[in-house]
């Protein structure tokens, strides 16, 4: 097997078909965001969704798949 990154074995494409589809310019503060995305910092934002919209959501019942 030729010498690749190791994004591309991973990602199962071909060095220009990852290049093509998944190189971009990104702004730093997006990137700041995507990279403080953390477990801690997932559960903060669900307890704080939970605490505030408790009131505004719908039951739905539940029902098994067939």
């Amino acid at each position: 097997m030729p010498n690749r990154p190791p994004v591309v074995l991973e990602a199962g494409n071909s060095p220009h078909m990852t290049l093509r589809h998944y190189r971009e310019l990104v702004r730093a503060m997006d990137a700041e965001k995507w990279f403080a995305v953390t477990p801690a910092s997932v559960e903060a934002a669900e307890a704080a969704r939970e605490s505030g919209a408790a009131g505004k959501i719908v039951a739905l019942p539940k029902v098994a798949a067939a």
